[in-house]
């Protein structure tokens, strides 16, 4: 029985993936069209073996990635214990089968089968309805469905309240296996018995053609109560162990050329490439901190995670990578400390050589001053030059910055000048339109909520 469950899932899941990669341990299955989707971008492990390999190989094979997540299809407490001990997120599934008739049956009349576009508007009331959800991760849960749609032969059931879709299931069946899964209702029709009759239905449904019909409910939680009083029993667990991303990481800067977000590990080892190559002529230190002279990948990689890692709303750095036609050409910085009671930002950027001159460096810092002042309410943003560097004073003239003061730094030694600027509110009128995508359930996160 749980052999037949894991050969169908194994099946579904190697089907749905846009790219195999195996490991020692395990393998990993990507669909990069969706890698938002933690769901269809993981590494299986068949059975269990030391967190610390499985998150190695997970971290090596999903550095293009923001997330980790290694599913252990066949797991044990010992295995969770030990990904817990790493900071990992352990949730573990029961996976139940029906061997029982329901403890009651309940009248289904208000439910029928429904194709997936019928779904759409329920589904996408859903994801609103949970503290993360959004929009755009409603649209790309609804593009995941359609992967898993064209993986496996999915049927999909809905009961109905006042003529509106309240609760919702899909049924996936293959070689006379059937899996019920996404079962949800509306938070309006809650409390109205919806969730047991669609499931009873779906499951009488699916037993009409399958020999063995199973589902999945995590372990902890009250819908697994449910499916005993339908008749499932828990034949098995398995653990979906993740590393979750900073919510940051979901932030995006548009402008007509750019898109400004945090990077990951992949992608800001290509941002070291670009500093490798050239950011300034070698006989003149344009930063404080001398950095480049003598640039080490995993110090700069290590930099960047670590303030995102560190960052608290009264004490935040966001280190923005640009990218350009896909490439990543750049970073900008902005900064905070108390920002809620000072209002009062700091930026700091740098382009590779062969994308300055190019009028980019004022488009990135135009997109990050308008994320201050009209999304986290800025009152003044603060930068500098330092003494050899016109070009980045001239981005700032020419957004509106002011001078206002200078002070003596020593980046290699030799004592050079740096000119204090900042920028009102009031003054500023961005060149280029913004689009600032995400912001809105993260500004407690800036001090701004």
């Amino acid at each position: 029985m749980i052999e037949r469950i894991h050969a169908f899932r194994a099946a579904l899941q190697n089907a749905a993936a846009e790219r195999r990669v195996p490991t020692e341990h395990g393998e990993g299955l990507f669909t990069p069209s969706l890698r938002e989707v933690y769901d269809l971008n993981y590494l299986r492990a068949e059975h269990p073996a030391p967190a610390a390999a499985l998150i190695a190989e997970t971290e090596g094979v999903m550095e293009d990635f923001f997330h980790a997540r290694v599913i252990v299809e066949r797991a044990d407490d010992a295995g969770a214990a030990a990904f817990r001990a790493r900071g990992w997120t352990v949730t573990p599934h029961v996976i139940m089968v029906r061997t029982r008739r329901p403890d009651r049956r309940v009248d289904t009349s208000m439910v029928r089968e429904v194709r997936f576009d019928e779904l759409v508007a329920a589904r996408r009331a859903v994801t609103l309805g949970e503290p993360w959800g959004d929009a755009d991760l409603s649209s790309l849960l609804n593009d995941a469905k359609q992967v898993i749609m064209r993986a496996v032969p999915t049927r999909f059931y809905a009961a109905t309240a006042g003529g509106e879709i309240a609760a919702y299931c899909e049924v996936r069946s293959s070689g006379g296996v059937a899996q019920i899964e996404d079962v949800n209702t509306l938070e309006q029709f809650r409390g109205r018995g919806l969730g047991r009759a669609v499931v009873q239905h779906a499951a009488d449904r699916a037993e009409s053609s399958n020999d063995l019909v199973f589902l999945e409910a995590l372990a902890d939680d009250w819908p697994r109560d449910l499916y005993r009083r339908l008749g499932f029993d828990v034949v098995g667990e398995r653990h979906f162990n993740t590393r979750f991303p900073s919510p940051l990481t979901r932030l995006r800067l548009r402008t007509p050329r750019l898109e400004l977000r945090l990077g990951t590990r992949a992608e800001l080892r290509a941002l070291a490439d670009v500093a490798r190559a050239g950011i300034h002529d070698p006989d003149v230190m344009p930063f404080e901190f001398p950095w480049t002279d003598s640039l080490d990948e995993a110090s700069f990689v290590a930099f960047h995670e670590q303030a995102l890692a560190h960052a608290q709303p009264d004490d935040w750095q966001l280190n923005l990578l640009a990218f350009h036609r896909g490439r990543v050409i750049g970073t900008q910085g902005i900064g905070a400390e108390r920002f809620a009671q000072r209002r009062t930002v700091a930026t700091g950027s740098w382009l590779g050589r062969a994308w300055q001159g190019q009028g980019l460096g004022t488009e990135m810092r135009a997109a990050v001053l308008q994320f201050a002042f009209a999304g986290l309410g800025a009152e003044v943003a603060r930068s500098g030059a330092i003494a050899g560097n016109p070009q980045s004073l001239a981005v700032s003239r020419k957004l509106g910055y002011e001078v206002v003061g200078s002070h003596t730094v020593s980046p290699r030694g030799v004592p050079v000048e740096h000119t204090d600027i900042e920028l009102r509110r009031e003054q500023f009128r961005s060149p280029v339109p913004v689009e600032i995508v995400a912001l809105e359930h993260l500004l407690p996160l800036f001090g701004a909520g």
